[in-house]
């Protein structure tokens, strides 16, 4: 047997650092998320101190007609504002009480954000997205988490199931909220998500009106991406805290075609490395805490280590991370030692192969392996080509703990959600990847 050259040691120390950051990550945003705790809520608030501003453009007449009965319900004022656009939506407003504002030409969602600011006369101002229905006392529970040093609450967001996309949508959502749930204990949430957010009017009103979120540009060209996370992160740094509520619920609609929801992951991946490259560049992200940080590296880095192992498993070391040769698997697992605890995964990968390219289930072949790895289960020396595939195998161990998490967060149809959901994580996957090819192009909304 030949000695381990130099880039298979390196190889190897790489992916063991890598599983050591992944298991540090999966298990501190598990456990964290889990042990959440609110700060106390306010008895006493002021509703009438409160006004939504809705920014439209080529909503569902329905949605938004239930989108204002639910606003409605809450007994505050709201104002609407028509982003190039009028009927029905100035009519349903004026006959639910609010009032309309019409921009004569479609400019975006900054734009009409500060046009409806402009117009609130109250302490406190909830931006609404048109689509986006509130909970029962939504705002009153919002309001309550208001503390003098709060700047904004944001809410919990839920996918309106139905289509299969929806369950795509609701998974990452849920995933997103895992992590904010693990980050929000510092007092500084990752986002006040743009869906559903209440804020003190007097700190967000000069900002929303100013150039710098009207127009803010990156590598010389417009980005009206992130008005959300630009929004969360001016709060922060006027020194005031940034809370999500998990227990305030608000829905919304999904995607309704695929290309909407891979356009949509599309903007919030662009989004995700602009925000990553500011904040390191002005040092913002070193204000939110430890875990903060790690996550946001984390996960920008990501991408580059997958293309990293699937660049050096199949053009160096000329083998791939899905090994299809079951026997060379089983006695890799085997020679790792702990048979017991690897042979449920002996069998699920060949019940897997036997589906896909119909390889046989047992063969004397196989069998004949089989039975010397465990003859030789401790007298035969770990190969590299055994380690690659016990480090990959450990890789998904690490991601345990959060899927428990995901699973406890998950609110109804856990397994339709996980199953179905996946299916749009492997779409985010290689979103992400062409994002990060693509991402100073964030001059366009993407999705309306």
């Amino acid at each position: 047997m030949s000695h381990m050259n130099h880039v298979e040691a390196y190889y190897l120390l790489f992916t063991s650092l890598t599983l050591l950051l992944s298991l540090v990550y999966f298990g501190a945003n598990a456990y964290l998320s889990l042990n959440l705790k609110l700060p106390p809520r306010r008895r006493e608030v002021e509703l009438d101190q409160v006004t939504a501003v809705i920014p439209v453009y080529n909503e569902d007449p329905e949605t938004f007609s239930k989108v204002l009965r639910s606003l409605r319900k809450q007994g505050v004022r709201f104002i609407v504002v028509g982003d190039g656009c009028d009927e029905p939506y100035r009519r349903m407003t004026t006959e639910m009480g609010g009032e309309f504002v019409h921009l004569e030409r479609r400019s975006g969602k900054r734009e009409a954000l500060a046009h409806g600011v402009k117009n609130v006369r109250t302490k406190f101002t909830l931006l609404l997205d048109s689509d986006t229905l509130l909970p029962e006392d939504g705002v009153r529970n919002l309001l309550s988490l208001m503390s003098e040093d709060v700047g904004g609450v944001g809410a919990n967001v839920k996918i309106l199931k139905g289509t299969t996309i929806s369950y795509f949508s609701e998974l990452i959502e849920r995933l997103k909220e895992a992590t904010m749930r693990s980050v929000s204990g510092s007092g500084y949430a990752v986002l006040l998500n743009g869906k559903c957010s209440l804020y003190r009017t007097e700190l967000i009103r000069p900002f929303i009106q100013s150039r710098e979120f009207r127009n803010p540009t990156f590598m010389g060209r417009s980005a009206l991406v992130g008005d959300d996370k630009q929004l969360t992160n001016f709060v922060i740094s006027k020194g005031y805290r940034a809370l999500v509520d998990f227990d305030t619920v608000v829905v919304t609609t999904p995607p309704e075609t695929l290309r909407k929801f891979a356009l949509q992951l599309l903007r919030w991946a662009r989004a995700n490395y602009y925000f990553f490259l500011r904040e390191l560049r002005d040092g913002t992200m070193f204000k939110r805490g430890p875990l903060y940080v790690y996550n946001f590296i984390y996960t920008s880095l990501l991408p580059f280590i997958l293309i990293a192992f699937s660049f050096v498993d199949t053009y160096i070391l000329g083998s791939v991370i899905v090994d299809t040769n079951l026997s060379d698997y089983d006695v890799a697992l085997l020679n790792g030692g702990h048979f017991l605890l690897h042979f449920p995964f002996i069998l699920a990968k060949r019940l897997v192969f036997a589906f896909l390219i119909g390889s046989p289930l047992i063969n004397v072949h196989s069998m004949i392996h089989l039975a010397t790895g465990i003859h030789h289960v401790f007298s035969i020396p770990l190969r590299f080509r055994y380690s690659v595939i016990l480090l990959h195998v450990s890789s998904y161990l690490t991601s345990v703990p959060f899927i428990y998490s995901l699973w406890r967060i998950l609110r109804d149809e856990k397994v339709k959600t996980l199953v179905l959901g996946s299916f749009g994580l492997f779409i985010q996957m290689f979103v992400v990847i062409y994002a990060l090819l693509t991402v100073w192009k964030l001059d366009k909304w993407l999705t309306r």
